[in-house]
């Protein structure tokens, strides 16, 4: 790693989209369903959407010059649902920010295959201009597809069925040269059939960048409801009665919901996903991520490499030198508290050095990257070290430590026996 970590000037920007059409079973993000279909509801929605675009603009001016931000090199909105805001409000938020972005800066929109019309596809292909020559370049699209097998996504709760992989061609054929696709593995009832064809479509769609994540049961969420009452289910019924093969209508019925995968199921479903995509030419950087040469997300790399970033909108997080805070997550009480020229109602958090410490390690964790022992030294054992790194799983040179690729497989584990302190290790 080179620079300095948590400390410097603020070059990456995240703006949380707290909206979505319906908030995903599996989801603990901070979010708030709206309707847009039309009518008394849908003028509501935006009216509300219109106050969070305003609340943006104010919290970023404040922001910005609290922070002497002068350039960007990322722009992130996420979700959220951000292209539920269309290219008219996008656009607005986008205007913000153009005088700050560096020439070649980075600006991902997450993105719903629904939401990927013909006008979004036109909108993200030219929303930026080549800074040589004036053409088109667009913005980064990552479209969350989270499966391509409908019964996987109606076991997600993703009420919205619209294809994504023909989301994805369209946003292809409008010209969008930097999209990823989003997705999710150990989903209850993915067996190696349906996994197999997951990736299958990815190496068909070729996207330049792929975000695979392994699914987290939150306890609280409607997906964990859904299943502790199947588990209860099949208890009553002395195991009788559970389905074994996934089929379109599988979400809708808690005693016929698919078993979660077990984990050895879900770790023979990762190799096979980091060893497909590697294969086929994709450079596996981080735990979960995916890209083609030259398009790493360079948004999530900051974060990984522990750069100071500015978080602006409901729920979203800020991190700079030793401080962290949080905003609220109430977009009502957040858009008002701008609106009445204050900042938005927040949760500070001072970080500690062995905070910091355990922190920079994590994150390199996760791509590999090595880092110099002398900055982690009040967490990590060395001892453990040593004989993790007889076991192949981390590496010991010129005074670096770095997880291995081996390593990489179980990164939380080995941190967890790396870090010295008891009260590290939660």
């Amino acid at each position: 790693m080179t620079g300095r970590p948590f400390d410097g000037p603020v070059r990456h920007l995240y703006v949380h989209v707290p909206f979505c059409r319906m908030r995903c079973d599996y989801c603990d993000f901070v979010s708030r369903a709206l309707d847009v279909s039309g009518g008394r509801a849908g003028a509501e929605a935006a009216r509300l959407l219109d106050a969070y675009v305003d609340g943006v603009a104010a919290e970023w001016e404040r922001e910005r010059a609290a922070h002497d931000v002068r350039r960007l090199r990322t722009l992130y909105l996420g979700g959220g649902t951000p292209s539920l805001l269309r290219p008219e409000r996008l656009e607005r938020l986008l205007e913000l920010f153009r005088p700050y972005l560096t020439p070649h800066a980075e600006v991902t929109v997450e993105t719903n295959p629904e939401d990927a019309d013909d006008e979004y596809a036109s909108w993200a292909a030219g929303a930026l201009v080549s800074p040589a020559t004036g053409a088109p370049r667009g913005v980064r699209v990552s479209l969350g597809a989270q499966s391509f097998s409908p019964a996987l996504r109606s076991v997600l709760g993703r009420t919205a069925q619209a294809d994504p992989a023909e989301a994805f061609r369209r946003l292809r054929a409008a010209g969008v040269g930097n999209a990823g696709l989003d997705l999710i593995h150990g989903i209850p009832g993915q067996d190696a059939d349906l996994l197999a064809a997951d990736i299958a479509a990815v190496l068909k769609l070729r996207p330049d960048h792929v975000s695979w994540y392994e699914l987290d049961v939150v306890e609280g969420t409607a997906l964990a409801t859904r299943l502790a009452a199947s588990r209860g289910a099949a208890r009553l019924a002395g195991g009788v009665g559970r389905v074994t093969a996934l089929d379109s209508t599988a979400a809708l019925d808690p005693a016929a919901m698919p078993a979660d995968p077990a984990d050895d199921v879900r770790a023979t479903g990762y190799r096979r996903i980091v060893g497909e995509l590697s294969h086929a030419g994709y450079d596996w950087y981080e735990v979960s991520n995916f890209a083609l040469p030259g398009r790493r997300a360079r948004h999530n790399v900051a974060y990984w490499r522990a750069r100071p970033y500015l978080g602006l909108g409901p729920g979203a997080v800020s991190t700079v030198g030793a401080r962290r805070w949080t905003n609220a997550a109430d977009p009502v009480v957040w858009a008002a508290a701008l609106s009445a020229g204050e900042a938005p109602p927040r949760t500070p958090e001072t970080l500690d050095p062995e905070t910091r410490a355990r922190e920079r390690f994590l994150l390199a964790a996760r791509c590999g990257e090595r880092v110099p022992l002398a900055e982690v030294a009040a967490v990590v054992d060395q001892d453990v070290a040593g004989s993790l790194a007889a076991a192949g799983l981390v590496s010991l040179h010129s005074g670096t430590i770095r997880v291995t690729r081996k390593g990489r497989h179980v990164a939380d584990e080995v941190c967890v026996r790396l870090f010295r302190s008891p009260h590290l290790r939660g």
